[in-house]
């Protein structure tokens, strides 16, 4: 592990700490940030899109601190397919909800 990995795992991890707490607010108290209140329409939804970006972000974080380049690829792909999953439920929750 070099220098670089470590410097660019640091803020990662610290992203994904913030994350996990952001969106475990949301899940249990259902209150989110003031900038994010007037787009999100589901909060359930948004509060387990953050909980996936932070795993996600997690994962790029392990990714950054191996050795095996092929490993670390592999890994990091893993994240980015996390990310883009996320951002997709954070646009399904800012959607209206659909009255039955």
């Amino acid at each position: 592990m070099s220098w670089r990995s470590a410097y660019l795992a640091l803020p990662s991890g610290i992203f994904a700490l913030l994350l996990v707490a952001a969106g475990t607010a949301a899940l249990r108290t259902g209150r989110l940030l003031p900038p994010q209140r007037q787009y999100v329409q589901r909060v359930e939804l948004f509060g387990r899109a953050q909980l996936v970006m932070a795993g996600a972000f997690a994962v790029l974080t392990v990714s950054a601190l191996l050795d095996d380049p092929a490993l670390r690829s592999g890994v990091g792909t893993l994240g980015f397919a996390g990310i883009f999953c996320a951002l997709g439920l954070v646009v399904r929750a800012q959607l209206p909800r659909r009255d039955r």
